[in-house]
């Protein structure tokens, strides 16, 4: 009777650890699971840029590009932070105006995710002319033989430069051949991408001839 009554005992006391236990455990894994499901990075949207800096010279123009990530909208509002230096389109296409800097700005409509880039606006403008050379007699100078420059100065060898005002601006600085030139002096036969560099003598300027440089115009 007393092994029969221990018997019972045991059974009850098998039968109560299996229904606390069991449930605890199903408790648990569907806890985990929805830790697990609920914890899941989701991805962040991204904006990335062709290029993050570049060097323009004044009147350039650059195409920059907008890669989207991890999002479905599409339209991407471009800004300049300088538009006297640089200015942007509604499509990246930007124009460098003046020297300096200025950065230009991607972000994705109704966000705060952006990309930027540099633009860095060069003190100078390249270009190739054709050069001759001139001097202060009265053969290449005609009536103004003896004159002082377009703007007043003495002419100089090494340093005076004859230029069309309207593409280089007169008191600009030209470097050419590792020289720094000053444009002084114009000329009735110095149209467009032409230069005249003046020289001490008639003969010097006549060795000249005519030359093709590449020159750098700085403003």
């Amino acid at each position: 009777m007393k092994c029969r009554r221990n018997n019972i005992m045991l059974f009850l006391v098998i039968l109560l650890s299996f229904i606390c236990f069991f449930p605890q455990k199903v408790n648990a894994e569907v806890m985990e699971n929805y830790a697990q499901t609920d914890l899941d990075p989701q991805p962040c949207a991204t904006i990335t840029l062709n290029k993050n800096a570049v060097s323009l010279e004044k009147g350039k123009t650059v195409k920059l590009k907008a890669t989207v990530e991890n999002c479905d909208a599409e339209k991407i509002i471009w800004t300049s932070g300088n538009k006297k230096v640089a200015t942007v389109t509604k499509s990246g296409k930007v124009k460098a105006k003046y020297k300096g800097q200025a950065v230009i700005t991607a972000r994705l409509a109704g966000t705060d995710v952006m990309a930027q880039a540099v633009i860095t606006v060069k003190n100078y403008i390249t270009m190739r002319v054709r050069t001759t050379g001139y001097c202060n007699c009265r053969k290449c100078a005609g009536k103004w033989a003896g004159c002082a420059t377009a703007i007043g100065t003495k002419p100089r060898a090494k340093r005076t430069i004859a230029v069309d005002k309207r593409l280089i601006r007169l008191g600009s600085k030209v470097q050419m051949d590792n020289k720094m030139y000053v444009a002084e002096d114009t000329g009735g036969a110095i149209k467009g991408k032409r230069i005249d560099v003046y020289y001490a003598s008639h003969k010097k300027a006549t060795s000249h001839g005519v030359k093709y440089k590449k020159i750098k115009v700085y403003y």
